[in-house]
């Protein structure tokens, strides 16, 4: 999934986040990239959700054909995730 950081200055291809704790404050880290720094935990959790949901979300659909006779999946993403300001997130 590709994300922007918060600070703008990094674009990256992520397929691992971690939420690190520091003094300085909570972090999200992608692919060894700080993606994005939080003052809770409960904010840096909420903004993975936001990723999670972002990933990818199924529904049904079938074909616009007349005659469908079946229904299938189809996955729809975001192509780029923007890490919100920490005063975007409400805790």
């Amino acid at each position: 999934m590709w994300i922007r950081s918060q600070n703008r200055m990094q674009l990256q291809d992520v397929n691992r986040f971690v939420i690190e704790q520091f003094e300085t404050g909570i972090y999200i880290v992608g692919n060894g990239c700080t993606l994005g720094i939080y003052s809770t935990k409960e904010k840096a959790l909420k903004v993975l959700d936001e990723i999670q949901t972002s990933i990818m979300t199924e529904h049904q659909s079938c074909t616009e054909d007349v005659n469908c006779i079946g229904k299938y999946f189809t996955k729809e993403w975001k192509e780029i995730y923007q890490m919100p300001q920490d005063e975007e997130v409400e805790a």
